[in-house]
């Protein structure tokens, strides 16, 4: 009876990872059990195929179901990563249990895995093994928002091919960058008083990226003189493609103004400072879903006011203080016009805020250049739009208390 248990169980997770992965992947049947892969992915990309010089990444996803948490969960050494421990970072770990409405899904990768897991030999064989509760018992890898999940494994492909282009036009010294080559942590929506780091990220890349293409000029320019056996057209070659690289005391000039923002630097520390100690806290997933949750109905409930200049909203947020789960989003209208926001009063698993909504509205509108939002559908848009000037002063709240003052971001 076990063993037809156990059958079912893997029918089960199978089934539910296939629903899963087909909504943003294109999912590769397999004959036999290759480098312990349950499936393959391919990202939905129609112009590439397997016989391209530069094929697209597939994707590794493993499949277990467990009854609770006092299954271990084992997968061999060398699926995870390579002779040198480096993590394959297209290799996923899907994990499901329950039933029905008490059913959870958990997403790790690689690297997730192999930290958390011990290492044990069998029969010569490397392998690393991780007890289920120690994935069960946290919402840091629980699938609460599928478009996160499948994000977060769409962005491991990407990369993936970017890092294999590399490898590939190692022989050149041009990289095809996008904002999209930036480690998935630093994408996660913690509100920061620098800037969108992915944004910021990408505008130093293209900095660097054009001293590139400035120094490849030099270089070429000067190859092109040393083949030369004219010297009328090595002279030529300098004035037109070489002298304005020169500097007064005739040393080249390459204007190297690229990642030296200290500000940037510390706004990327600090983002990895709360994200670790919220993962310490084990509740990452019920974290962001909190956040999401805030976000998505704020505006839509703020939309059925009549916004004015002196309107002020009360926004009210209550949640487990332990798990950060079974959020609540309330709004209702306030008195008064004192300066907003303005905190009401905060506790853990409860915080009470007064905004006011005016404040969304674009400059133009509060400058009496343009008419103010007035159907439901403007101002929802209209505050949706700035969001994060209602979300922020909630999330240094939820984050006050759940990591404490000096890692949490400020109002």
């Amino acid at each position: 009876m076990s063993g037809l248990n156990s059958m079912e169980n893997g029918v089960l997770g199978e089934a539910r990872a296939r629903a899963f992965l087909l909504e943003r992947f294109w999912v590769l049947e397999r004959s036999v059990d290759i480098h312990g892969a349950d499936y393959l992915i391919q990202r939905r990309i129609t112009d590439r195929n397997f016989m391209d010089r530069s094929p697209p990444k597939l994707g590794v996803v493993q499949v277990k179901y467990v009854q609770d948490g006092s299954t271990y969960l084992s997968i061999f050494k060398d699926y995870l990563c390579d002779a040198d421990g480096h993590a394959y970072k297209e290799f996923f770990l899907l994990v499901f249990t329950g039933r029905e409405s008490s059913s959870r899904s958990f997403l790790l990768s690689s690297d997730d895995f192999l930290k958390m897991a011990t290492e044990k030999f069998k029969s010569g064989r490397a392998k690393f093994q991780l007890k289920a509760s120690v994935v069960l018992d946290s919402s840091n890898h629980e699938i609460l928002d599928y478009t996160r999940a499948l994000d977060r494994i769409d962005h491991a492909l990407k990369n993936a091919d970017f890092l294999a282009n590399r490898r590939f036009l190692g022989a050149t010294s041009y990289v095809k960058i996008s904002p999209d080559q930036i480690e998935h942590d630093l994408l996660l929506p913690l509100d920061n008083h620098y800037s969108d780091i992915g944004k910021a990220f990408f505008d130093e890349k293209k900095k660097l990226q054009r001293i590139v293409f400035d120094a490849e000029e030099i270089l070429e320019a000067m190859q092109k003189m040393l083949r030369s056996t004219d010297p009328e057209e090595a002279f030529r070659i300098y004035e037109e493609d070489l002298s304005q690289h020169i500097g007064s005391g005739h040393g080249i000039v390459i204007d190297a103004d690229f990642f030296n923002d200290e500000d940037f630097l510390s706004a990327v520390k600090n983002h990895r400072q709360r994200l670790d100690a919220i993962r310490d806290r084990g509740v990452e997933g019920n974290f962001f879903a909190l956040l999401q949750k805030i976000g998505s109905e704020i505006p839509w409930r703020i939309s059925d006011f009549e916004i004015a200049e002196g309107t002020r909203v009360r926004v009210t947020v209550t949640y487990d203080a332990d798990t950060l789960s079974n959020a609540r989003v309330t709004v209702k209208g306030d008195v008064g016009t004192d300066d907003a926001p303005r905190l009401v009063r905060s506790r853990p698993g409860r915080h009470e805020i007064v905004f006011a909504p005016y404040q969304c509205f674009s400059w133009e509108v509060r400058a009496g250049k343009t008419r103010a939002p007035d159907s439901p559908e403007e101002i929802e848009k209209a505050i949706r739009e700035r969001i994060w000037q209602i979300r922020r002063p909630l999330q240094s709240e939820i984050e006050r208390h759940l990591i404490g003052e000096e890692l949490a971001i400020s109002w």
